[in-house]
């Protein structure tokens, strides 16, 4: 079996992760790599939480070589602020993330999913939940 290192580069954290993401069908979510103004939901924008990139512990290395650790973000979209399904479509958004994540050879460590809330993109509100991602990397 071969080992899957558990450090990324930093530039190598949001392409991998959208590979995990990437649609299979058609009814999976479309998945956004960069800040865009439109987009049709449901969908997935790959991210940096906040803080982007934090030390380790005393800045000794906590996970082998990685003295960062970078916050991936996957805002999870669910659609327009309005009547209709949107909490269903979040729900099922996180769960595809969860488990899409959870399948990777590689050990995407879960930092913490957010409560829904609304997320202003081009000048429409939508429904959103994040995903967030403690992923150690080296710069």
């Amino acid at each position: 079996m071969a080992t899957v290192s558990r450090v990324m580069a930093l530039g190598d954290v949001r392409p991998a992760a959208a590979a995990v993401l990437a649609p299979v069908d058609d009814s999976d979510p479309e998945v956004i790599t960069d800040v865009v103004d439109s987009l049709t939901p449901p969908a997935l924008m790959l991210l940096w939480s906040d803080p982007w990139i934090e030390p380790a512990v005393a800045n000794r290395p906590v996970m082998g070589p990685c003295l960062l650790t970078a916050n991936l973000q996957i805002l999870c979209v669910g659609g327009k602020l309005e009547p209709g399904p949107g909490i269903d479509t979040i729900e099922q958004l996180v769960g595809y993330v969860l488990d899409r994540m959870a399948a990777d050879v590689y050990t995407w460590p879960l930092g913490l999913v957010s409560a829904l809330r609304q997320q202003e993109i081009g000048g429409i509100t939508y429904l959103t939940a994040r995903v967030n991602y403690a992923v150690p990397v080296t710069v």
